[in-house]
């Protein structure tokens, strides 16, 4: 079970590292260190400022990666008849020591568009696999089970939000957020312009047009199976999902109508990030909820792969 806890600490200070990070570009403190990996050749610089934000990324991405580095040894050393586990930890601190090469990358080529953009990318997709090795600890390979209960929708709604979040990336670190000024539906008047930030822009509006509608099918479906199993986690978490949905346009509207403020894009890219975790774990956890003989009984009391580290 301590495990279990410990990949759970490890998938919330990464989430705060890409909230972090977040209000690094929306504050403009991309480069307020112009140096890396130190900053103004200081590993504790006079922390006020662009450098606050900008270094204070710094020091959380090294906490997760030291994180990172012991969840891989402890799954090293506990597989518990998971090998697969062993390695999944393993490549999980060499995509975060990749991540913190990209962010290097980004200052020394002073926020080239491809590596900025894919810095993101990278980030969400590191996530992602905190959340499954999260899941696969506390219920072990019975995720991939469940094959009878179709997952179509939830893979389906969960490949079109990470698109959409590298779309996101995208539209962000080219300066396209305002393209289409503050106009709701339409852009400058015409709903698909001929200018290039304007066409990504609009691209990023219907393309989460058509990933909301693949979430709500997918929570509705999910919904309904939770309901037709007596799976009260399985309801609950697929309200939620379409309560992160709501929020998020909602968001996406204040972000555009406040000319990008700092607290509405930032908090834009957290409910991305929380999103797609409700998504992965409805489409990891779900099966084995919908088998689970009593929805009160704990995942540790029935699931050997949970005891580890007690």
């Amino acid at each position: 079970m301590m495990l279990f806890r410990y990949a759970i600490l490890t998938v919330f200070v990464t989430f705060l590292l890409l909230l972090a990070g977040g209000l690094v570009h929306a504050t403009g403190s991309s480069l307020a260190c112009p140096d890396w990996p130190l900053c103004f050749g200081e590993v504790f610089p006079k922390m006020q400022g662009g450098v606050l934000y900008e270094h204070g990324h710094r020091l959380m991405a090294s906490l997760v990666a030291f994180l990172t580095f012991g969840l891989a040894c402890w799954l090293w050393r506990n597989d518990q008849g998971d090998r697969p586990m062993r390695y999944l930890g393993l490549g999980a601190f060499v995509l975060v020591l990749a991540q913190a090469g990209l962010g290097g990358l980004t200052v020394i080529f002073r926020l080239p568009l491809f590596v900025s953009a894919t810095h993101l990318s990278v980030a969400m997709f590191f996530f992602g696999l905190l959340v499954y090795l999260t899941c696969r600890i506390c219920y072990g390979p019975k995720i991939h089970a469940g094959a009878q209960h179709s997952r179509a929708w939830l893979l389906i709604a969960l490949i079109a939000i990470y698109i959409q979040i590298v779309l996101g990336a995208l539209v962000r670190h080219t300066g396209a957020g305002l393209a289409c000024n503050i106009d709701i539906v339409l852009c400058n008047g015409a709903f698909w312009p001929d200018n290039g930030p304007g066409l990504l822009h609009m691209l990023h509006r219907v393309c989460g047009f058509a990933a909301g509608l693949a979430v709500c099918k997918a929570a509705w479906d999910a919904y309904r199976l939770g309901s037709q199993f007596r799976s009260v986690r399985m309801q609950m978490l697929s309200l939620a999902t379409v309560a992160l949905l709501l929020v998020q346009i909602l968001l996406g509207f204040l972000t555009l109508v406040t000319y990008i403020a700092v607290p509405f894009v930032t908090a834009h890219l957290g409910g991305a990030a929380l999103l797609l975790m409700t998504l992965l774990i409805l489409y990891l956890c779900g099966p084995v909820w919908l088998e689970a003989p009593k929805e009160s009984s704990a995942p540790s009391q029935n699931l050997e792969v949970a005891s580890v580290g007690t």
